[in-house]
């Protein structure tokens, strides 16, 4: 899952640009009970922390004479725990109609067993640990140490990243939301001259290969850390349920509900920079 970034301008930002139909109800359930199981309540917080902590490495590129003061503060707004749900139970919604129940259920029924709690626990924890930026940095060093020794344990983790299908569905986000951000900041005035679509895509392209590389490091760093105290055995039936059919029905469920998460507040975060611009320039 990747980590992927004034006050009435955050309250008007909190509505759908858009008007757009509400799905149906019992998709809405489902949604619910698929946030419920995997325990996303407790990963909510964290991908707001982590957006601050993205947004003040942000603030020293977009504002390096400094800001309004209030960047960090519409940075929180826009990823409150609360709207990054409801964002993501849209988007899960959404996909719902075109994924076999049958095969969703399976998914979910893996990590109602003991072994899905305990990744479930284990992946939060690694994901909070990585908020410091030395453990984050010991984590990669650590991966990449094990992959050039080739150790039982990496060459186990790659076969996970691989039978999860884990690197193409992140870049592929990395990439909308990267758009998102400058369709935002376009939006709000925010680039010197006007920006066409063609360009603002170009240009997320342009960044692909670095984005990869960055998304490769750092999933693999976090499962190595995540995981290391499962058994290989663990391991191994983790694997084999990722490329079931159940785990790639939700694995597919969870991608399109974090997608409507980060293109939304992609967007949102680039009418803030670009309102911040302004707020500086007055």
């Amino acid at each position: 899952m990747l980590r992927f970034l004034c006050f009435c301008l955050m309250v008007a930002l909190a509505q759908p640009g858009h008007a757009q139909p509400a799905p149906p109800a019992p998709q809405q359930q489902a949604a619910r009970i698929l946030w419920d199981v995997m325990q996303l309540d407790q990963l909510a917080p964290t991908l707001r922390d982590e957006a601050l902590a993205e947004g003040g490495e942000m603030a020293a590129t977009l504002f390096p004479r400094g800001g309004t003061g209030r960047w960090l503060e519409q940075v929180a707004v826009i990823h409150t725990p609360a709207r990054i749900r409801a964002l993501f139970l849209r988007g899960v919604a959404e996909a719902l109609p075109s994924t076999d129940p049958a095969h969703l259920q399976a998914g979910l029924a893996f990590y109602r067993t003991g072994l899905g709690r305990q990744l479930l626990a284990l992946e939060t924890r690694a994901r909070v640990a990585m908020l410091d930026d030395k453990v984050e940095e010991a984590a990669r060093r650590a991966w990449e140490q094990a992959q050039r020794q080739s150790s039982p344990r990496a060459e186990r983790i790659e076969r996970l990243i691989q039978a999860a299908d884990l690197i193409e569905p992140n870049v592929a986000g990395g990439l909308n939301a990267s758009v998102a951000f400058a369709r935002g900041f376009e939006a709000g005035g925010g680039f010197p001259m006007p920006m066409g679509e063609d360009q603002m895509i170009a240009d997320a392209w342009a960044e692909e290969p670095r984005m990869r590389a960055d998304t490769e490091s750092w999933i693999g760093a976090y499962l190595f850390l995540a995981y290391a105290p499962l058994s290989d055995a663990q391991l191994d039936l983790y694997t084999i349920f990722a490329q079931s059919d159940g785990g790639r029905a939700l694995a597919r469920v969870m991608f399109a509900g974090f997608d409507g998460v980060f293109v939304r507040t992609s967007q949102d975060m680039g009418q803030a920079a670009a309102a911040e611009l302004r707020g500086r320039q007055l």
